[in-house]
């Protein structure tokens, strides 16, 4: 029921009136009224179960006749009010129209001061050294409810040894658990990962793990925030500060493309603990692991802190003024020797979008070529362009999605690529919508599938074509949507015809009866989001398969609109913004490309210089090309592909911009400390096209200055003066010289959003001390909202599948995870635990066909390259196939050549030598 037709009803609380939709719990009703009930066991987020009774209420409802159902009434004409014969827990009764419910009364003053007592009966008072002090729900409940003395005799306190380790991230106080359930309730309802259990009974009951290897779960920190009490603790936040010690400031997760709105708690600029913060629209109020204990990069003793020149082939550290006049000249003598084309610059895509725009602009007109690209991990994800035509729609909230709704999700592991967003679609196939899983091995998500397919590697784009030549054969080709807002649905209808639905079931396994049935579940879907990520980019077609999703969104006119449209799994914090902003040798800002005349004239008036016309070279042509110098800013090729060492080493000019001394910086002549999100202000832009705004913590270390600002400082010296004071003019700039931006005043980026439910004024939910602010960001429109906007429907024909191999051989294919080794996540010790080992995962008929067992040591082998692994006997890897982690510590994965492809290759156990007496 929308809330539109939501029916309300009346209920009194403590003699004040208030109108709530019926069904809505007295505790939440009482919120309305203005009135707190206090809880512990209740929270919003998860299915309230009534253990603590701190919430007891005296509730009545209105008497009726039996037979009319009419309410009766006194001799004075006063309703008659039945009331329950005991105190009601108010977090599991719903309102029903005329209820009365009284809080403010002897009897619940009494009930509520025997909880507060039986509580902590055995609860240690040790709140002077406990991390949850200054925070506790218990305190302050304590204090307003509880009883000045206590009748219960301190030597008859059950006592427990204290701390435990619970898992590698959490610590448990066991004495100070009060049995609420909370903890078990998210790991069950929300993370499912069913991986904490109550134990013994009485007074001895205790929170344990039975996961191997304990706690098994990304979402373990968030059982700390849900926890009202310190039973549960960080242990990276364990004694190293008073919550009323820490600055709280708003900011943006640095790590996946979710964009979780967070809190930076500091002290003496120093990072002390990473919160969640409210944003419903985004991350509802939970965060991952990486996002909340990645963060001591910020804080390393190896960060740069001073810039740095070669001098006699050593880095030496210099005054700015010298190293920006150094690296200024250095860049014009060689665009004056070898042209402009002879340069190039390369961006990551973890940086500000002010300082990406910024970078863009500086190589366009002050290095004067159009040789700038982003460093990508794995091929373009964005599409070329596609998702700024039929991306999600501007207003997209999954949290909207529920019976009659749509997800498809096609080569991806979201939970090992967006954590977050997989709470997310896990939470809306649970309120009903019908999801499609279509990956080339299982993943936690196929659990909650309605359809769970697993498909062939190299198989994706197949499948999609096959659900698109259902959708035209079945009739659910939206005719008037295509033929008014699209052109070349001709041309891609008659390329279909021409394929046969043998073949696809051959390539996928997947049969013309499910083509045509789930096709039309998702066509005739109310709203439709089509997902996509790493393993549809290296192994399912790359940008032909992006172009064949958009496709059939168009055809079933599911583009356009909120909770419609592509949303790819993007790998990093601002992948989309760096696109957004035309890191890119083709595209200018806002997707108007280097050719385009009238956009170049467009960017030539506002930043007041002639452009280059030509589209310039990708990072792999500069690379392979002529390019002698290149300009780096917040990427690692070196680090991340070391074949790219000889090159690096033999340019005639490398200048790096970066927070560590990467590989790649070591080759460098000139290196320049830049600030992390920490220490300075700016906005990333999330994969659902929701750019957010995050706040300055604290100044970064000695010298260091934003990317911006040494661009800017650059240009000057160069006489292409930038004049941006700060992050905000920037923005400015932004919004209104790229049309998608267009109206993103940077300080409304930051305003309380109208998505806030939950814990304004009720921190006692959280059992945290700041209050959420809300903020949701702004998403610009695509394409396809414009009703004056046609879209090409593109045909692509079906890649080749990958060849069959001999019995001597598999399809190696790469595995994105969570906690990949990278510069960042290095710095955070805490998480080693985590990070992927060195492991190659084999079917158990494959283990059999090359003779290997579980941790057998192998060679894998692909061409003339291999590296030693150790191998695990899996039975969810498909046959045929050996699964390798990305980013493996002491391991050179990337000899193998798995970062962008699929690659066949061989698994060669390794056999100890057998002694030989004499």
């Amino acid at each position: 029921m929308s809330k539109d037709n939501e029916k309300l009803v009346t209920v009194s609380i403590d003699g004040m009136e208030v109108q709530v939709p019926e069904g809505t719990l007295v505790t939440e009703a009482s919120r309305h009224a203005g009135i707190e009930i206090p809880v512990f066991c209740y929270h919003p987020k998860l299915t309230p179960v009534g253990m603590c009774r701190m919430c007891l209420g005296k509730v009545g409802t209105l008497q009726r006749d039996r037979e009319t159902g009419e309410v009766q009434t006194d001799e004075e004409g006063n309703p008659i009010i039945r009331w329950f014969p005991k105190l009601q827990t108010t977090c599991t009764t719903q309102v029903s129209d005329g209820m009365v419910v009284e809080l403010d009364n002897e009897e619940v003053e009494m009930a509520r001061r025997a909880v507060l007592e039986f509580l902590l009966s055995s609860h240690p008072l040790d709140c002077p050294v406990c991390d949850k002090g200054g925070e506790c729900p218990l305190q302050d409940l304590t204090y307003s409810y509880g009883p000045g003395i206590s009748r219960f005799d301190y030597e008859d306190k059950f006592h427990f040894d204290k701390p435990i380790p619970l898992g590698p991230l959490i610590e448990t106080g066991r004495e100070r658990c009060i049995q609420c359930a909370r903890c078990t309730r998210f790991q069950d309802e929300i993370a499912g990962d069913p991986v904490l259990s109550f134990e013994n009974r009485g007074r001895g009951m205790e929170i344990v793990t039975y996961s191997d290897p304990p706690f098994n779960s990304k979402f373990a920190g968030n059982t700390t925030d849900v926890c009202p009490v310190g039973a549960l603790t960080s242990r990276d936040f364990r004694f190293r500060g008073r919550v009323w010690e820490l600055h709280d400031t708003q900011s943006v997760c640095p790590h996946c493309s979710v964009g979780c709105n967070i809190i930076v708690g500091h002290r003496s600029k120093e990072i002390r603990r990473i919160m969640p913060r409210e944003n419903n629209a985004v991350n509802e109020i939970w965060i991952c692991d990486k996002g909340r204990f990645g963060h001591h990069f910020v804080n390393s003793s190896d960060r740069l802190s001073t810039p740095l020149i070669r001098k006699d082939g050593e880095l030496c550290v210099v005054e700015w003024q010298e190293a920006l006049e150094y690296v200024a000249g250095r860049l014009r003598e060689l665009k004056d020797e070898h042209g402009a084309d002879a340069l190039g610059g390369i961006s990551g895509d973890r940086v500000a979008n002010e300082d990406l725009y910024v970078f863009q602009r500086f190589i366009r007109t002050v290095l004067g070529t159009n040789n700038v690209d982003q460093w990508r991990e794995v091929p373009d994800l964005i599409g070329n362009a596609l998702v700024a035509q039929v991306g999600v729609g501007a207003g997209t909230n999954l949290m909207d999605l529920g019976a009659g709704d749509a997800l498809l999700v096609v080569g991806a592991d979201v939970e090992e690529e967006t954590p977050v967003l997989y709470l997310r679609v896990k939470q809306a196939s649970e309120r009903g919508a019908h999801l499609v899983v279509a990956n080339g091995r299982p993943t936690k998500l196929a659990k909650y599938a309605d359809d769970d397919l697993t498909i062939p590697y190299g198989s994706q784009m197949h499948f999609v074509l096959g659900l698109l030549k259902a959708v035209v054969e079945e009739g659910l080709v939206d005719a008037d949507f295509v033929a008014g807002r699209t052109h070349g649905t001709e041309d891609a209808a008659s390329a279909l015809a021409d394929l046969n639905f043998e073949s696809l079931e051959d390539a996928t396994g997947v049969s013309e009866d499910d083509f045509r049935r789930i096709a039309r579940q998702l066509a005739e879907a109310e709203n439709l989001i089509v997902s996509y990520g790493r393993d549809a980019m290296v192994s399912g077609g790359g940008r032909k398969l992006v172009q064949t999703l958009a496709n059939f969104l168009l055809m079933t006119r599911h583009a356009g609109r909120a909770n419609n449209g592509l949303l790819p799994l993007l790998p990093y914090n601002n992948t989309q913004g760096a696109a957004d902003m035309g890191v890119s040798p083709e595209w200018l800002p806002g997707y108007r490309r280097v050719d385009d005349d009238a956009a170049r004239e467009h960017f030539a008036k506002v930043w007041r210089t002639e452009l280059p016309a030509e589209p310039g070279q990708d990072f792999e042509a500069m690379v392979q090309g002529d390019v002698r110098g290149f300009f780096v800013m917040g990427a690692n090729p070196v680090g991340d592909r070391p074949d790219l060492q000889e090159t690096f080493e033999n340019l005639d000019f490398l200048v790096v911009q970066d927070l560590f001394m990467t590989e790649t910086a070591r080759f460098a002549d000139a290196v320049l400390p830049t600030a992390s999100f920490a220490e300075q202000e700016g906005t990333f832009t999330n994969t659902e096209r929701r750019v957010q705004r995050f706040q300055k913590a604290f100044d970064p270390p000695g010298v260091a200055k934003p990317d911006w600002q040494l661009l800017s400082d650059l240009a000057r010296l160069a006489g292409k003066g930038f004049a941006y004071a700060d992050a905000e003019a920037i923005m400015d700039e932004i919004s209104a010289a790229v049309p998608i931006y267009a109206g993103m005043a940077y300080k409304q980026l930051g305003v309380e959003s109208p998505f806030g439910t939950r814990t304004r004024g009720h921190f006692i939910y959280e059992g945290t001390s700041f209050v959420d602010v809300d903020e949701a960001g702004q998403q610009w429109p695509v394409m396809a909202e414009d009703p004056d906007v046609r879209l090409e429907i593109r045909w692509g024909a079906p890649p080749e599948l990958p060849p069959a191999g001999d019995d001597d051989s598999v399809l190696l294919m790469s595995q994105k995870r969570l906690y990949n080794d990278g510069t960042l996540i290095e710095h955070s010790r805490i998480l080693e635990a985590w990070a992927p080992a060195p492991l190659v995962y084999v079917n158990p008929a494959d283990a059999d066909r090359f003779g290997v067992q579980d941790d057998d040591t192998v060679n894998v082998v692909a061409g003339e390259n291999g590296v030693t692994l150790t191998a695990r006997v899996n039975g969810r890897v498909p046959a045929g196939v050996a699964l390798i982690p990305l980013g493996l510590q002491g391991a050179e994965v990337w000899k193998l050549g798995l970062d962008k492809q699929l690659v066949r290759g061989r698994i060669e156990p390794v056999r100890e030598p057998v002694p030989v007496s004499d």
